[in-house]
Parts: structure tokens; sequence; C-alpha cells
């Protein structure tokens, strides 16, 4: 699996809510853009193993696959049709991610 470098506007989203409820807002610009880097990192390194923790093993192959050769739409339609209640369990991960920050 190759890393995403480009960040999803939902995570971006969620990211900023993050530094601006941990007070980080008037860090240094530079040192602010590396720690929003950091958390989309963390925070996409923690939805991509629930979702794969989730998967079926029957579908782990076809989704290796996609993850190779399908579009980002490909992957989030199969996500969507192998996983079940996927936006409760990726709003769940980023609940705990967000927990686990601001203690």
């Amino acid at each position: 699996m190759e890393p995403n470098t480009a960040v999803s506007p939902s995570i971006e989203k969620f990211v900023d809510l993050l530094v601006t409820e941990k007070g980080l807002g008037n860090l240094d610009p530079e040192v602010l853009a590396q720690v929003k880097r950091d958390l989309s990192s963390r925070a996409e390194d923690r939805v991509n193993a629930v979702i794969l923790s989730k998967m079926p093993p029957e579908n782990l192959e076809a989704f290796e696959k996609l993850l190779d050769d399908g579009s980002a739409e490909d992957v989030q339609a199969f996500c969507a049709k192998n996983i079940p209640d996927l936006d409760q369990v990726v709003a769940a991960e980023l609940l705990a991610f967000r927990t686990t920050y601001l203690a």
C-alpha cells in the first residue's frame, strides 16, 4: 500500500478542529503546518487500520488490488459496500483519536 500524500478534506477539517481545541492556533506558522501534517498522517493511519480490520478476510485480496489500481472513489465504494456502517466505524475511530489527542 502506497501512502496517500493528499489529505482528504474531511481529515483536514478534523485536524483544524483538533488544533483549535488543543489551543495550538498561536504556534509559528511553520510549526503549526508540521503539527497539522503529523496529525493528518496519524488520523489517516488510524482510519486505514480500522478499515483493514473491519474488511472481511475474503475481500482483502480484491481490496489490495483496488488500492493499487483503482481510483479513490472506487476504494470508497468498495469499503462502503463491504464494511457495514462504514461511516460510523470511521467516525468512532476519529472520535477515539480525538479523545486520546486532547487528553
